[in-house]
């Protein structure tokens, strides 16, 4: 049976070949083109639909607790808040703490969730240094499509100074292998005091006390 076969298709003229050779194909490109295609359509159908469907979503959640996740986060970041008034979808903020302190609060409620919107955002400084009062107002009327912050801990090692005292000659000591004199800074801490066995460095408010390290 396939020997005819084979025979009947070598006897065959070439535009019957051709025809047999070039129907496959046709039928691959039929499918790729019309049924990918609206595959392709069906889907991006259903994306706009979704897309629209957000973009016509209300807040519905509570203003409760979006205020008290707010007053958490100004207690975390130490940030004072004198007033916090929510009024048919707006919400005010009054406060004073630093430039930068403001900034995250504008992060946060940027980013609370995706129906927050700031309307304005007044600044003022205050007589203390570093120091600025403000009123950011807001409102939750409608969904808008937000970038996602992805949250990393960035876990900052503190660096501790290490001193190593090894001689200390009237006023001059000899700290990490170098000489230094009664009020000379090491790094940024200060010779405060040098006595017989013992020198006291100072930053701040902090102080640190070294005694002569023997090699071993």
């Amino acid at each position: 049976m396939l020997n005819q076969i084979e025979s009947s298709f070598l006897e065959s003229k070439a535009k019957v070949k051709l025809q047999l050779f070039v129907l496959p194909l046709f039928c691959i490109y039929f499918y790729f083109y019309f049924i990918e295609k609206n595959e392709s359509e069906s889907i991006n159908i259903n994306n706009l639909n979704t897309i629209n469907s957000l973009l016509t979503k209300k807040f519905n959640g509570s203003y409760l607790k979006l205020i008290k996740d707010i007053e958490a986060f100004c207690l975390l970041e130490k940030i004072k808040i004198d007033s916090i008034n929510y009024n048919k979808n707006k919400l005010s903020i009054i406060g004073k703490t630093s430039l930068e302190k403001i900034n995250k609060l504008i992060i946060k409620i940027e980013h609370i969730n995706n129906f927050s919107k700031i309307n304005s955002l007044i600044i003022e400084k205050t007589v203390k240094k570093n120091q600025y009062t403000f009123q950011i107002n807001s409102e939750f009327k409608k969904y808008y499509i937000k970038e996602k912050i992805v949250n990393t801990q960035i876990q900052k090692k503190k660096r501790k100074d290490k001193f190593k005292l090894k001689a200390i000659i009237s006023n001059h000591v000899l700290v990490n292998n170098k000489w230094y004199s009664l009020d000379e800074k090491i790094g940024k801490y200060k010779i405060l005091k040098i006595e017989k066995n013992l020198v006291v460095l100072n930053y701040k408010e902090k102080n640190i006390n070294l005694r002569i390290i023997k090699d071993e």
